[in-house]
């Protein structure tokens, strides 16, 4: 624990995942809404979809400060935040079977699959009052640290074009932009017209021992 109180802890409680999807509503909601139109049947949604051993996050208490969730294309976070299933019958009594296959498949259309030397930042999210405190660097330094237990040589993440500031911290934290992706005609829809993928080494190539290397 910090001075502050801060806990980053691997792992969601059930006693959190309420406060874990109002967060993610916040911050991505609009970005969800193609694959769920409505805001209370998306919360649904998220409750139900989440794998809770797919993500770290930091609390103070009881209260949830934010989260992130980890994807990779094997081991332990195979699958990422949302798991490994395209299966929509577990939603189809919330969004009906034409909804819930569109709603899976909308998700999953959005689901960048890390390659085998990487670990994949499956979306993170700070709670509005907790923004200004480091949270979000706090989660990617521990995301970090998974990545080299992993074994993996890369962190990746994505981050929209509308969000500069983010861009800026990832650029801080020694982030460097791999791919930038425009689709101007979504931009109605999900509010944003492009998205821009970001790396960080975290393990160096000679690195028999494990040394990582930033």
């Amino acid at each position: 624990m910090s001075d502050d109180g801060i806990v980053i802890e691997r792992g969601l409680p059930d006693e959190l995942r309420e406060q874990a999807v109002e967060i993610f509503e916040e911050a991505f909601g609009s970005k969800m809404r193609m694959a769920v139109r409505d805001a209370q049947k998306r919360r649904e949604f998220m409750r139900r979809s989440y794998d809770a051993g797919h993500a770290i996050i930091a609390r103070r208490g009881d209260v949830l400060l934010g989260m992130a969730g980890l994807s990779a294309k094997d081991g332990e976070y195979a699958g990422g935040l949302m798991g490994r299933s395209w299966d929509p019958r577990p939603y189809h009594d919330l969004l009906g079977w034409v909804g819930a296959t569109w709603a899976v498949w909308g998700m999953r259309l959005s689901d960048h699959r890390p390659k085998a030397d990487e670990l994949y930042v499956d979306g993170i999210a700070v709670a509005p009052e907790a923004r200004g405190l480091g949270i979000g660097t706090r989660l990617l330094d521990e995301a970090v640290t998974v990545a080299r237990e992993e074994r993996k040589r890369f962190m990746r993440l994505d981050v929209i074009d509308t969000n500069p500031r983010a861009q800026a911290l990832y650029a801080r934290l020694g982030y460097r932009v791999t791919k930038v992706q425009s689709f101007r005609h979504k931009e109605r829809w999900v509010g944003f017209g492009g998205m821009i993928s970001m790396e960080l080494p975290v393990l160096a190539d000679d690195a028999e021992d494990g040394e990582a290397a930033i």
